[in-house]
């Protein structure tokens, strides 16, 4: 049962998650929330309050989500070709502002899988470019936050770093909708137009149960979701030429209670190579995100 990696740890995980207000700015508005049967009747409170609670919960706690997919090379006109597997977890350490402001501190590791087998590998053959490569797997922890409100999902560091990026922003601009009681979340990811290597395209959706949704006496529902990435290159698996054709990442993903329902493998090489770190909320990391990195890189952030 991998539910700790040592007492050390959850103490520390504990300790970190206490501090998590400290770059919050707490609100005590009264708010009431009640789900109408038709998404399209809800306010704007209630479709944060919702979307939060899918996405994560509706009090201040852990969430975990497992991730898994395909990455395949496409060069038109040819088929799409299947690359190679991959398997991850999002760990997320959620605090409550009010009933329709949340913010999360998410750490996210992925690792690549052979596409035949699906275990773990730390390199391959690439079948289009004829390339031996070398993995280097995603690593990638976000001590600046990212919020869910009215305004949608927003990143508090593309609000640094491009002061009014979300000042059209809405969490109408998510669709949402219910079929047979199955609440569909269907949202497109937005990224700062100067960020952006086209083609590219990024979108996911989620779907939760209305009467979970509805039940106000719990605060962590099920959920899953699938979703697709297109970009004009990946240098991680080989594809660095664009003239080698594009990558498509199709990917699922799965709330999950504990860490007894990842993959094995993947959770023993993730315990061996991020031991101490892999249960600790990131917010009080001492170094940036590799997206803060990366902007900083560019100028957009002091």
């Amino acid at each position: 049962m991998y539910h700790f990696l040592s007492r050390r740890n959850s103490i520390l995980s504990s300790l970190s998650f206490g501090l998590m207000g400290s770059k919050a700015v707490l609100s005590k508005v009264p708010e009431e929330i009640y789900l109408d049967d038709n998404p399209q009747n809800w306010t704007r409170a209630d479709k944060a309050y919702a979307r939060a609670k899918q996405l994560g919960r509706v009090d201040d706690g852990k969430v975990i989500w497992r991730t898994k997919g395909i990455i395949y090379g496409f060069k038109a006109p040819e088929s799409p070709v299947p690359l190679v597997r991959f398997k991850g977890c999002e760990q997320q350490w959620v605090k409550k502002i009010s009933n329709s402001k949340f913010i999360k501190y998410n750490s996210l590791l992925t690792y690549y899988s052979d596409y035949e087998s699906d275990k773990v590998i730390d390199g391959f053959n690439n079948p289009i470019t004829k390339k031996d490569v070398e993995f280097i797997p995603n690593w990638s922890r976000v001590p600046e936050g990212q919020m869910i409100s009215e305004r949608g999902v927003t990143l508090n560091i593309f609000e640094q770093a491009f002061p009014g990026f979300y000042s059209d922003s809405s969490i109408d601009d998510i669709n949402i909708s219910v079929v047979e009681g199955t609440v569909s979340f269907h949202a497109k990811m937005k990224w700062p137009i100067q960020l952006i290597r086209n083609p590219y395209n990024q979108d996911n959706t989620h779907f939760a149960q209305l009467q979970d949704l509805q039940d106000t006496s719990i605060s962590w529902i099920p959920s899953h979701g699938a979703g697709q990435i297109m970009m004009p290159s990946m240098s991680s698996i080989g594809m660095d030429d664009p003239e080698f054709g594009q990558v498509i990442w199709h990917v699922e993903y799965f709330k999950i209670k504990s860490w007894d329902e990842l993959p094995k493998d993947y959770l023993d090489k993730a315990l061996d190579e991020h031991g101490d770190e892999f249960d600790v909320s990131p917010e009080n990391d001492v170094n940036p995100s590799k997206l803060a990195k990366r902007l900083k890189s560019l100028g957009y952030l002091k």
